[in-house]
């Protein structure tokens, strides 16, 4: 049975990454993994030996930083099993029963392609361990994960609030239409109201594709909610996400739009360190 995979570092975005992913996976009936990944950071730093050492010296400084380095191992082993734990006893008062536990070496992006055969939905923060403002966290490992798997992926922000209404950021492209067809045929967002928007010029085409796209949802038993808006994507969607009071906002992961360009690409740290809604990123 596919699982949904939910992402934890011990950094102040896990406990919203675990709320996050008890969600998904309650709406979903599917079961919850919790996965954290460690990685020795100065393994694939080459140590400089060179200077005036002896080749005794060296070899004995050699020991001793094999020595050092098996002791981060397992020192960043033990502290993934307390955290590992901590979210197990959390997602549990969730009313996640039985959710399992991953234990992982090497990185975030190598575990979860190994384990996407099994994956139904991946959770995973915003911001990592590596401070909780660290742009490059988000947009490295972020954009990595969204362009090498082939599933779902949920980014949480820093706090979870129970999703209400959904957004879709729509622009009439053939990955756009995929996206509402995945929301329209998944639990995950099913009876909720749903608001289609797009920025863009506002004429004939672009309304009958909105319209539906809107149908198709309407058929599926969603609420729906449409609306076009120029101007500049990033004010427009942050203008109506604040208008409707939205909760979460689903787009696809690929497209030449302004608004995946928007979303996924060169400007997506920008977005995901800004947003303080949910982003579900759909292939």
């Amino acid at each position: 049975m596919e699982k949904v995979i939910a992402c934890i570092d011990g950094s102040r975005s896990s406990e919203s990454v675990c709320d996050h992913a008890a969600w998904a996976a309650q709406r979903l009936h599917a079961p919850l993994t919790l996965l954290h990944v460690t990685q020795n950071r100065h393994a694939d730093q080459p140590a400089d030996l060179s200077g005036n050492l002896t080749l005794g010296g060296r070899e004995q400084l050699l020991k001793e930083m094999v020595e050092l380095e098996e002791q981060r191992g397992k020192l960043a082993r033990e502290q993934g099993k307390l955290i590992l734990g901590a979210a197990i006893e959390h997602v549990q008062s969730h009313g996640v029963a039985e959710p399992g536990r991953l234990l992982r070496h090497g990185t975030i992006t190598e575990a979860l392609t190994d384990l996407q055969e099994q994956t139904r939905l991946v959770v995973l923060g915003k911001q990592g361990k590596d401070g909780d403002m660290v742009e490059r966290h988000v947009g490295s490992h972020l954009e990595s994960i969204i362009r090498t798997l082939s599933r779902p992926i949920l980014v949480a922000p820093l706090s979870f609030q129970t999703p209400q209404r959904f957004m879709i950021g729509y622009d009439g492209s053939a990955t756009a239409q995929k996206v509402v067809e995945r929301v329209a045929m998944s639990p995950l967002l099913a009876g909720l109201p749903a608001h289609l928007l797009m920025v863009d010029d506002d004429h004939a085409d672009n309304r009958n594709k909105l319209e539906s796209a809107a149908e198709q949802l309407r058929t599926a038993g969603y609420e729906v909610h449409s609306a076009i808006r120029t101007g500049a994507v990033a004010e427009a969607v942050c203008a109506y996400r604040k208008e409707h009071d939205l909760h979460l906002l689903a787009m696809g992961a690929y497209g030449r739009s302004r608004l995946r360009q928007f979303f996924v690409g060169s400007t997506t740290t920008r977005m995901i360190m800004q947003s303080p809604m949910p982003l579900l990123i759909l292939r």
